[in-house]
């Protein structure tokens, strides 16, 4: 997870238009991309900004939420996912990224999850806590799901079937819909950064060893997502009319990989692919306003909508900044520029990472709880439970919205 460190200090890329793609698929030419010019961005983004007055969207609290999952430290005496979805809506933010699946290791404080080993998603969307958390007036959960099937720890690997995933996912699907069919929500099944799932590790640097095996992962990673959008359609379609509303995701992470022909999720996968919606985690390009905006837009042109919807909503699934790392001036200037971005862009979801820390900076301190000192600094809420930079600023924007 240190990783972010160095994608958070890539280089500005403010000339992106004038690039072109070393090696780029036909299924995707970047090139070919009518992307604005800087010098617009720059003042449709100043314009945004809210420190500069800009206009804060009026229903910015089911737009801006934050990630709960393996913070390293806890408040209450609750069950670690409870007491994260409460601190959620006392910032005021009505929507929340968690983790779900058979593994949550990551919600192991005063909790006891005793998951069965052939637990289904839908068993665990019927487990206390999971129950406990989709009865609070949240608009939208965004559900981090990884592979699901038994692949011999190579879901990636040649002629894999994905049929356990499609069936899950239809699953998961139908019992969301009946769970909560009289509720307006949302509910997003996603996975976690796709890039480095088709690399061997997050990290991985392919412009520097592209291995052969590139483009079979990315069409494994096409195969399994196609999988799960048809069991995402297919329950949507076979239960009719709801309220409640099912989506499926794909998150991408390496966008701007493809200008140096790596590749990506972007150019080997989505035009392939008809998606729902796209997520980025976006530390590769939220350095510079500029490389931001061109990120959604790059992302928007490569998207297809799959066969039930005219177009693919692209969001934001991960976005933050090691406070530790950073002067409170340099924090501010963060969130103001990156939200301006997103607000002029109207995207509907922006998911800060995160609302507890989870890296830890100091590797000879020993948990389970760690203090503010151990940590770097990805978060909303300190280990003493006051705010940090960025959640003193959000919460500030959230009560401003909430006034108009």
């Amino acid at each position: 997870m240190d990783r972010r460190q160095f994608l958070f200090g890539i280089g500005a890329l403010a000339a992106v238009t004038t690039l072109r793609a070393a090696d780029a698929p036909a299924r995707f030419r970047i090139e070919d991309v009518p992307l604005t010019p800087a010098d617009e961005i720059q003042r449709r983004v100043r314009a945004a900004r809210p420190k500069l007055g800009g206009a804060i969207p009026r229903d910015l609290s089911r737009r801006l939420g934050a990630t709960h999952y393996a913070g390293k430290y806890h408040l209450t005496d609750e069950p670690f996912l409870i007491e994260g979805c409460r601190q959620l809506q006392k910032l005021g933010m009505n929507i929340a990224k968690l983790w779900f699946g058979r593994q949550l290791d990551g919600y192991g404080y005063n909790s006891k999850w005793d998951i069965a080993r052939n637990a289904t998603l839908a068993d665990i969307a019927r487990h206390e806590y999971f129950r406990q958390a989709f009865a609070m007036p949240f608009a939208t959960f965004a559900l981090e799901i990884q592979p699901v099937g038994n692949y011999g720890g190579a879901w990636h690997k040649p002629g894999a079937s994905y049929a356990e995933d499609e069936q899950q996912f239809y699953d998961l699907t139908k019992h969301l819909l009946q769970s909560y069919k009289d509720r307006d929500v949302l509910f997003i099944l996603q996975h976690w950064e796709g890039d480095w799932m088709v690399r061997d590790k997050p990290g991985d640097d392919w412009q520097k060893n592209r291995p052969a095996y590139a483009e079979q992962r990315c069409d494994a990673m096409a195969r399994w997502l196609e999988a799960r959008q048809r069991g995402v359609t297919r329950a949507r379609k076979d239960f009719g009319p709801a309220r409640c509303r099912v989506d499926h995701a794909a998150e991408v992470n390496r966008v701007f990989d493809g200008l140096q022909g790596v590749p990506t999720l972007l150019t080997h996968v989505l035009p392939r692919v008809g998606l729902d919606r796209v997520s980025w985690s976006c530390y590769d390009g939220v350095g510079d306003a500029v490389k931001f905006w061109h990120g959604v837009e790059l992302i928007r042109a490569a998207a297809k909508p799959p066969e039930d919807r005219t177009r693919t909503e692209v969001f934001i699934g991960e976005i933050g900044i090691p406070e530790r790392q950073r002067t409170p001036a340099e924090v501010e200037e963060f969130w103001d520029r990156s939200l301006a971005v997103c607000f002029a862009l109207d995207i509907p979801h922006i998911f800060a990472w995160e609302l507890y820390c989870n890296e830890i900076e100091n590797k000879s301190a020993r948990g389970p709880v760690y203090r503010e000192e151990d940590l770097r600094g990805f978060w909303l809420i300190k280990p003493d439970g006051t705010l940090g930079v960025g959640g003193r600023q959000l919460t500030e924007l959230l009560t401003r919205s909430a006034d108009r």
